[in-house]
């Protein structure tokens, strides 16, 4: 910084030598103050704060609610007593149904208490008995254009658990019997060699057998592909629709 000019005195006059002690002793002071208060300051710094954190605020609890009281894998449908009303076929079987470009038409459907009637097979028979089965519910399906035709049965037992030990019990030798038409290509069903399911969606047994129209055994994986596709469309477009229903509701 530029310092200002200062005019020189017009005369000088020479302080006394006490005068000039006093001030001498005075800067002396000064500077054993200036020196006394670095020293504290750089042998004891102030120690900052620690600052006070803000109060946590805690979230006001939500209301949760209750859930409501479960009624299991197959809800209303685990057992004949929690299910009483009947199978229909109406509620079962529609007359016909589209899968892709293909119409599936029902040619023959049947209702009935003798649930032996509806299996072939001694290990399957004895299961179903054991079950305490009281109504087969079964319908035959053609596909006219893919030369495809299979009968699907629907057996009403006791439990869920009567159900799961009853399927496994279906096997090559153990099906549902084809229920044949009176006319038509599925008046032949079970005449040549077709293949088999069997399936327990809660006290409900259902049990699929599939063939060519033609009867010939299917001999290339491609083939045997076509008839599982088609067992598999006769499952999820008929039975499985209202028992699903009963399943989530109890109604049919």
């Amino acid at each position: 910084m530029a310092t200002a000019p200062i005019s020189a005195p017009r005369s000088l006059r020479k302080r006394p030598a006490s005068v000039k002690f006093a001030i001498a002793a005075a800067l002396l002071l000064v500077l054993a103050a200036a020196g006394a208060l670095a020293y504290a300051v750089l042998h004891n710094p102030a120690k900052p704060k620690a600052a006070t954190p803000p109060p946590v605020t805690q979230p006001t609890p939500k209301p949760s609610a209750s859930p409501s009281p479960s009624l299991g894998r197959y809800g209303h449908i685990a057992s004949r007593s929690g299910d009483p009303a009947p199978l229909t076929v109406a509620q079962l079987f529609p007359a016909r149904f589209t899968a892709g470009s293909a119409t599936i038409v029902r040619t023959v459907s049947h209702s009935g208490p003798k649930c032996t009637s509806a299996v072939v097979g001694s290990k399957l028979l004895s299961a179903v008995s054991s079950a305490g089965c009281n109504q087969a519910v079964r319908a035959t399906y053609l596909s006219q254009s893919r030369n495809l035709m299979g009968t699907i049965g629907v057996l009403n037992l006791r439990s869920a658990s009567a159900a799961k030990s009853t399927a496994r019990a279906a096997g090559p030798s153990n099906f549902v019997s084809q229920l044949k038409s009176k006319t038509g290509p599925t008046r032949k069903i079970g005449g040549g060699t077709g293949i088999e399911e069997a399936a327990a969606k809660g006290h409900y047994l259902i049990l699929i057998w599939a063939e060519n129209t033609n009867l010939r055994k299917p001999k290339t994986p491609a083939q045997r592909r076509a008839l599982e596709r088609f067992m598999t469309e006769l499952l999820q477009k008929t039975a499985n629709v209202s028992l699903s229903t009963r399943m989530l509701t109890g109604s049919p």
